[in-house]
């Protein structure tokens, strides 16, 4: 149950460095690059359950080898600098949104029974950034 948490943790962590993970994954085109790499790089995606920077760094090469998602920088930024809003304001908290967080020291005192009754809720909460590591922290 735990590596099961660990691993969900580790994809949740590369859809954040990746959104379009999902897409790459079915490509062939990506797995026939994948097969030309290093085995390092193999391993990274192909052998790795639990290290989400490890899989996004090797993502991140097939990505530049692929020119994908490139910006054109060229453009003029200033019109970009222009639009951010500097004037601060107070940050109100939605009473109904911290009602669906859920912390990671409460999943950890569930049983097994209880966390497989809640896994879809955990998963989504964790997707979502509804998820509040107390217990790793900053260890992520």
């Amino acid at each position: 149950m735990n590596m099961s948490a660990v691993k969900e943790r580790a994809e949740v962590e590369l859809l954040k460095l990746h959104p379009d993970f999902d897409e790459i994954r079915d490509s062939d085109d990506f797995h026939e690059w994948a097969e030309q790499q290093p085995k390092w790089i193999q391993d990274a995606l192909y052998e790795n359950e639990n290290d989400a920077r490890a899989a996004g760094r090797a993502i991140d090469l097939y990505k530049a080898d692929r020119n994908i998602g490139k910006k054109d920088t060229s453009k003029d930024d200033k019109s970009a600098a222009k639009a951010i809003n500097t004037k601060s304001k107070k940050t109100e908290v939605d009473v109904t949104e911290t009602s669906k967080k859920i912390k990671e020291s409460d999943v950890q005192r569930m049983s097994a029974d209880q966390y497989e009754k809640n896994a879809d809720m955990i998963m989504e909460a964790i997707r979502s950034g509804n998820f509040l590591y107390d217990i790793s922290g900053s260890a992520r």
